[in-house]
């Protein structure tokens, strides 16, 4: 570079002007070529013979270093700012991207034009031949002013104008073609004047023109907030990347072009579908083999696609969106060209989430749970994905909670046993990577690998699916964001072998006054409290009192209805004990997150717990004894919604008491009566049967069965009862004339053993057995009699 002089007459550059226009219009006022003012303004070495380097031209109307600013601000007026507004580095960030290192536009990024410009005849014939930098961009198709179709090349040489900056011997005049000219000999300039070329004119209410205000509102404030964007605005080079992308996929995979006829006039289209001229120099541009990854050749084509494109990112949201692509691309098979695992370039996440929601119904139903297709904004797993996934599974329950499984399982139709697991594990798929059978591992879900697609199918054939899916991804987040307090990773690890074992049963229901019943009530006991503390299933409780059949589980059931508060009061004591023992602590002892966070959505299938009227409830089980599945039918819901409900909120014993909890009053008063002292006087000391316990304290034999193994207590056999009477006593009392049955009763012994020990002692009197013949006996005699009542009638 050469130091740089002031011109002689300078020229104030127009709104919007190129740089070489601009220097162009100066060296046709001077009457001199481009060359001689770039050298005077030192951008160009001075005394060159030949035509400069058009890659150098090119590089100054793309990018000013400081020292070229300064020296174009001292030499030709205008200041560094107006300088650096004339190059293409005034749309840097917001319609293209700039290599500054190598001071060129990168051309695969969103449709930057390095070279070339397209031109209105309108604008050229008002501004005396001065050059619009804004032409030279792919996005520019439609002048506003004027309502015209923008031109792409000389009618005269079929070349694209400013392919190349044109510096010659000889000034040219502005407004007309440089490209050089085959027809003459030595090689001129075309010289076809631009304003004369004709050009399509727009409807001014048009798609087109819309289409192109749009973009030059987006240009102007940098950022894009319609549409699609309305919720999650995007700066101006995000919808640039979208538009491109969304082209590439019009021009590319729209299986009939009049598909797009409703978005531009018939003129448009046809003007798009005329083949391009032949390649005449090997500096022309090359025909895009790929349509749309290039910024389009003809104004048309970028029109008709840019046009299409918005009408997809106008749709109120992400999903409108791409119903509307999947309707534009689909083809007579109605499958979709698309892949998920394609990812473009450039683009913003609203654009993946289209791209997802046009292909989300053909998506298996886990997969749109890990790309969250249901969401306001679907989007694939991010780098973290994998991490976020084994943080949450430490949060979920192998089994949903209750309140979550009741609103979002349907009413009929889904087992608890299968889709309860199930939901714990979609809730790990959402937004995560691997699959349903990583997440059931990780869960330790007694499932198999098919449920989960079976599981998918069902719901979604029944219209389910999607109203499932928004409330799993809303509680995905908020565990994401939140947390629990629990760690279920540790509570599955923890050894519940010992948990509530007999003797805390026993005594548990002892001091309530509730019947702990036989072996089968105390397994099922530790079952529901092993599916409270673990969020496990209860099949996979140790094998002493896991309920493995179905008959089992259906008695669990029933067990639920037997609940009452003071018994959940003394189990959830027992567990926070048994939980400290096993050295979980600073936790809850159960938790579930709030339901108010899917309160407002409608899709979900299931009920809430807190709308079932727990009154009319306790009431149906206690007073009219119904089972869970024959109340839920009673009151419309789910057969899990009462038994989940009941399990929080037992129902209290009813005053009109059936037969069971008659028995359990009856054990009640038999254990006031005889504490543990007073039974062993009567049971194990003075050898006391249980019939004459209980009529001693005016209670059934059953009762006092009750309070024998409650107790413990086991005494001696039959053949050593004897020693606990005084036989000289009882010699007395047989000699005085008193009977066995007298004796038997005031000793509380057995008439059979006062009789057996009359006859082993020989004690005076006459023993109840003589008196009874033996069968041997009575038919000895009956064949005498007859004998004798036969000889009579002889």
């Amino acid at each position: 570079m050469t130091h740089a002089r002031t011109l002689p007459i300078r020229l104030a550059p127009q709104s919007g002007e190129a740089l070489d226009s601009w220097w162009e219009a100066i060296a046709h006022r001077l009457g001199t070529t481009t060359g001689d003012v770039l050298a005077s303004m030192g951008l160009l070495p001075r005394g060159a013979c030949r035509p400069v380097e058009s890659g150098m031209l090119g590089r100054l109307v793309t990018l000013l270093d400081a020292d070229q600013a300064a020296a174009i601000s001292w030499s030709a007026g205008p200041t560094p700012a107006q300088a650096h507004g004339m190059t293409l580095a005034r749309y840097d960030g917001r319609v293209h991207v700039v290599d500054a290192r190598r001071r060129r536009v990168e051309a695969r990024h969103v449709w930057g034009r390095a070279r070339g410009s397209r031109y209105c005849p309108a604008c050229l014939a008002a501004s005396g031949g001065r050059w619009r930098l804004s032409w030279r961009l792919g996005w520019s198709f439609a002048c506003l002013d004027h309502r015209l179709l923008l031109v792409d090349a000389c009618p005269r040489c079929s070349r694209m104008p400013r392919h190349f900056p044109a510096t010659t011997r000889h000034p040219l005049a502005p407004g007309r073609c440089h490209s050089p000219s085959e027809k003459d000999s030595p090689p001129a300039r075309c010289g076809q004047p631009f304003e004369e070329v004709p050009a399509l004119t727009l409807a001014a209410q048009g798609s087109v023109i819309a289409a192109q205000k749009l973009l030059e509102e987006a240009i102007s404030c940098g950022r894009a907030g319609f549409g699609v964007y309305q919720d999650h605005p995007q700066p101006s080079l995000a919808l640039f990347g979208d538009l491109r992308a969304l082209a590439c996929i019009l021009l590319r995979r729209v299986p009939d072009p009049d598909r797009l006829a409703g978005f531009v006039p018939p003129e448009i289209l046809a003007l798009h579908q005329q083949s391009l001229p032949e390649k005449r120099r090997s500096f022309d541009p090359v025909e895009e083999t790929r349509p749309g990854r290039l910024a389009p050749q003809r104004a048309a084509t970028a029109a008709l696609a840019v046009s299409a494109a918005l009408h997809i990112l106008e749709q109120g949201d992400v999903h409108e969106g791409g119903a509307a692509l999947r309707h534009l691309i689909s083809d007579a098979d109605v499958s979709i060209p698309l892949k998920v695992a394609h990812r473009w370039a450039h683009t913003s996440p609203v654009f993946d989430a289209i791209h997802l929601a046009t292909l989300a119904p053909r998506l298996k139903g886990t997969d749109q749970l890990r790309y969250r297709t249901v969401d306001r904004l679907p989007r694939r797993p991010g780098r973290s994905a994998a991490t976020r996934v084994i943080e949450r599974a430490r949060k979920i329950p192998t089994q949903l909670w209750p309140a979550w499984s009741a609103r979002l399982s349907p009413q009929n139709g889904a087992l608890s046993r299968t889709i309860r697991p199930a939901l714990s594990c979609y809730l790990l798929l959402i937004g995560g990577t691997g699959d349903f059978a990583t997440a059931a591992r990780l869960l330790r879900a007694p499932v198999e690998d098919r449920l989960g697609s079976h599981m998918t199918f069902r719901l979604t054939k029944r219209g389910h699916f999607r109203g499932i899916s928004l409330g799993l991804s809303v509680l995905a987040d908020y565990l994401d964001q939140e947390g629990s307090p629990i760690d279920y990773d540790r509570r599955r690890a923890v050894d519940y072998r010992g948990l509530l074992p007999l003797d805390t049963w026993t005594r548990l229901c002892r001091d309530i006054g509730f019947e702990a019943g036989g072996v089968r009530r105390h397994q099922f006991a530790r079952a529901l409290l092993f599916e409270r503390l673990s969020g496990l299933p209860a099949t996979l409780a140790p094998a002493a009192y896991a309920p493995s059949t179905q008959e089992l589980r259906t008695m669990l059931r029933t067990f639920e209805t037997d609940l009452t508060p003071a018994l959940m009061s003394q189990l959830e004591g027992h567990a926070a004990e048994f939980l400290t023992r096993q050295g979980v602590r600073g936790e809850p002892l159960s938790w579930q997150p709030p339901a108010d966070i899917i309160r407002d959505l409608e899709l979900l299938p299931g009920c809430d717990l807190r709308d079932i009227d727990l009154g009319t409830l306790h009431r149906l089980i206690r007073d009219d004894c119904l089972t869970t599945a024959q109340a839920a039918r009673r009151l419309g819901v789910s057969h899990d919604a009462v038994r989940f409900v009941l399990q929080e909120q037992p129902a209290p014993p009813g005053e009109a008491k059936s037969a069971r909890w008659e028995r359990g009053a009856t054990v009640r008063r038999a254990r006031e009566n005889l504490p543990r002292e007073k039974l062993a006087r009567f049971y194990l000391d003075e050898y006391r049967s249980l019939k004459w316990i209980a009529e001693h304290v005016d209670v059934n034999v059953e009762a006092i069965k009750v309070l024998v193994r409650e107790y413990g207590m086991k005494r001696d056999g039959k053949a050593t009862r004897w020693r606990q009477i005084d036989l000289d006593w009882l010699r007395d009392q047989r000699a005085a004339g008193r009977t066995c049955r007298e004796l038997a009763e005031e000793t509380g012994f057995s008439l059979g053993m006062i009789s057996y020990l009359g006859r082993r002692h020989d004690l005076p009197g006459r023993h109840p057995g003589n008196a009874v013949q033996s069968p041997l006996s009575q038919r000895s005699s009956m064949t005498a009699n007859a004998s004798r009542r036969s000889a009579d009638s002889r």
